[in-house]
């Protein structure tokens, strides 16, 4: 009789989550963009600016979560 064995088990990569950071940094960027915080030096829209900056870190909040959750997905492998 003779034993088989399974196949050695790698470990995964190590993730340091660099392309969710920069997905996140283009989002707020263009996110602020898209709301136009270009003129800065309008003084009486800063409740605008306050206001964009807020949806900028919101939008860019997501979509780091959802590249984290996607390289979760794929590590492991429920990913579609």
């Amino acid at each position: 009789m003779t034993a088989t064995k399974p196949p050695p088990i790698t470990p995964p990569e190590p993730n340091d989550h660099s392309v969710a950071l920069w997905s996140g940094v283009a989002a707020f960027f263009g996110s602020l963009l898209a709301v136009g915080i270009f003129d800065v030096f309008d003084v009486t829209q800063w409740a605008q600016y306050m206001g964009s900056l807020i949806v900028a870190a919101i939008t860019a909040g997501a979509v780091y979560s959802k590249e984290r959750l996607d390289d979760a997905k794929r590590v492991r492998g429920d990913a579609k």
